[in-house]
């Protein structure tokens, strides 16, 4: 595990380079409770925008269907998210802490977790419905 006040600075760093300041940036999957949240904010890392996720179920169904790509380091959906280069698609892998049994402990983790998240953020809250096509999400 990284402490909080760490991973606050690394992203605030990251968040100060020029392409971020100009094109903008996404955090996904942080801040993972309300500590971390408070943290952002006090380093001045304040989001626009927040989405949460209305599907329960999506992740755990998903995450047998999620491949990654080592070299590209970017992540695939056999369903929603096909790469067309048949390169890429030989190089796919499914990473190994996506198991059925770990994808719900993080989920349970999320639900004690994300209410306090939510209430910093809920000015910029927004409803997402992810258990549909990611062009469309």
């Amino acid at each position: 595990k990284i402490p909080n006040a760490l991973w606050a600075n690394l992203i605030q760093e990251r968040l100060s380079n020029v392409d971020c300041i100009k094109q903008g940036w996404i955090l996904e999957g942080f801040p993972e409770n309300r500590e971390q949240a408070w943290m952002l904010q006090s380093s001045g890392i304040i989001p626009r925008h927040v989405g949460k996720q209305c599907k329960v179920y999506t992740p755990i169904k998903s995450s047998s269907s999620l491949l990654i790509s080592v070299c590209l380091l970017e992540v695939y959906h056999t369903t929603f998210n096909w790469p067309s280069d048949l390169l890429v698609q030989q190089r796919l892998v499914k990473p190994e802490d996506l198991s059925e049994q770990e994808v719900s402990k993080k989920l349970l983790e999320y639900h004690r977790n994300f209410p306090g998240v939510f209430q910093i953020y809920q000015k910029v809250l927004k409803s997402i419905n992810a258990d549909q096509p990611s062009v469309d999400v």
